[in-house]
């Protein structure tokens, strides 16, 4: 896609898709460190850990890739700092889908911000695939407070107020990035592919004054000044 096509799909859409950001090798060393760190850092159930720039330098490297810092020019005009990032997984023992929700929901009162998901494994229908709304970023959306079992993904919005016409179920190749900000409505599907599915999300905003809440991620960093 070109600049300007990036640019209209992401104001449009509300999200961009970008096949092959980077390649099989650099997907499986990724998913090795991922598996690391959920083993090493995470709560035992979790099936997210978040800080993976804090403390792995593999991480660190990818979320000032050129590469994808390139895409972020493109959707971000005012200047990208990176904020956080974090690792996913759906295992056949983690095969719940994620519920719908936007991000922002966790961060309220901030700055806006996107993210990036990176799949490090082919992501379909079957193995817990990013499903998002399209349009969905310029709605206003109600909040439920109604957490998962494990206690995970405690905001959300309700199956009801989502129009199915507007599903867009991401099935990818490994490698693949998908870019959208933090008023996306999205989700997963559940994982009933018996087989583990990793992803890695960075979240980015402009660079400004520290907020309260940006104290809590200490691998933040400006990577392109504001103008």
């Amino acid at each position: 896609m070109s600049s300007d096509d990036i640019a209209y799909h992401y104001e449009h859409d509300g999200f961009i898709i970008v096949p092959d950001l980077i390649d099989g090798e650099e997907c499986e060393k990724l998913k090795i460190e991922a598996q690391k760190l959920l083993k090493e850092k995470a709560h035992p159930d979790a099936s997210v850990y978040v800080h993976a720039s804090v403390t792995s330098p593999i991480c660190e490297e990818y979320h000032k890739d050129p590469r994808l810092v390139n895409i972020l020019k493109k959707i971000m005009p005012d200047g990208i700092m990176f904020l956080s990032d974090k690792i996913v997984v759906k295992t056949s023992e983690k095969t719940f889908a994620t519920p719908w929700h936007i991000d922002c929901f966790y961060w309220p009162n901030t700055r806006p911000k996107l993210s990036v998901w990176i799949a490090l494994d082919d992501a379909n229908a079957d193995n817990g695939t990013l499903t998002v709304v399209r349009g969905s970023h310029k709605k206003d959306w109600k909040m439920i407070n109604k957490a998962l079992p494990n206690g995970e993904f405690i905001y959300r919005i309700s199956d009801e107020d989502i129009n199915n016409d507007d599903v867009v179920i991401c099935a990818v190749k490994r490698g693949t990035a998908i870019f959208f900000p933090d008023t996306l409505v999205h989700g997963s599907t559940s994982n009933i592919a018996q087989k583990d599915r990793y992803t890695i999300i960075s979240t980015y905003h402009a660079p400004a004054n520290d907020e309260k809440f940006d104290f809590d991620f200490p691998a933040r960093e400006t990577l392109v000044p504001t103008n």
